[in-house]
């Protein structure tokens, strides 16, 4: 993570991806953290045993649109927030995810959302 606390690539690994079942033109990607949460969006989860942040990234190729769901896990429930790229994360995210659908599915984001039911594709992983 920079020092203006913006994520960079080696901060977020991709761990599944799937298409939005309702909206068939999103590609859902779960993401792992490899930075300081609580640095980078004001959380005190760290000290907290039995508590993480989960990141689901909503990727629309069509309308080139990148949306951030976080979640904070804990014994005592879930707490989410949305949270806004910025620039620059939403492009090295959209270039992370279209990097990994070509190598280990030979489409575009655009071609993996159009074939997602077709060929019963159930999560590229």
């Amino acid at each position: 993570m920079k020092s203006n606390n913006e994520l960079e690539a080696k901060d977020l690994r991709i761990d599944d991806l799937e298409v939005d079942d309702e909206w068939q033109q999103v590609i859902v990607a779960y993401m792992e953290t490899w930075f300081d949460v609580d640095r980078k969006f004001h959380l005190d989860i760290n000290s907290q045993e039995g508590t993480w942040l989960n990141m689901t990234v909503f990727f629309n190729p069509y309308k080139d649109t990148v949306s951030i769901l976080c979640a904070v896990d804990s014994d005592e429930g879930c707490e989410e927030f949305y949270y806004e790229p910025t620039k620059n994360e939403a492009e090295f995210i959209k270039d992370m995810i279209a990097q990994k659908l070509q190598i280990e599915c030979d489409q575009t984001p655009k071609e993996f959302c159009e074939h997602y039911y077709d060929e019963g594709q159930e999560v590229a992983q």
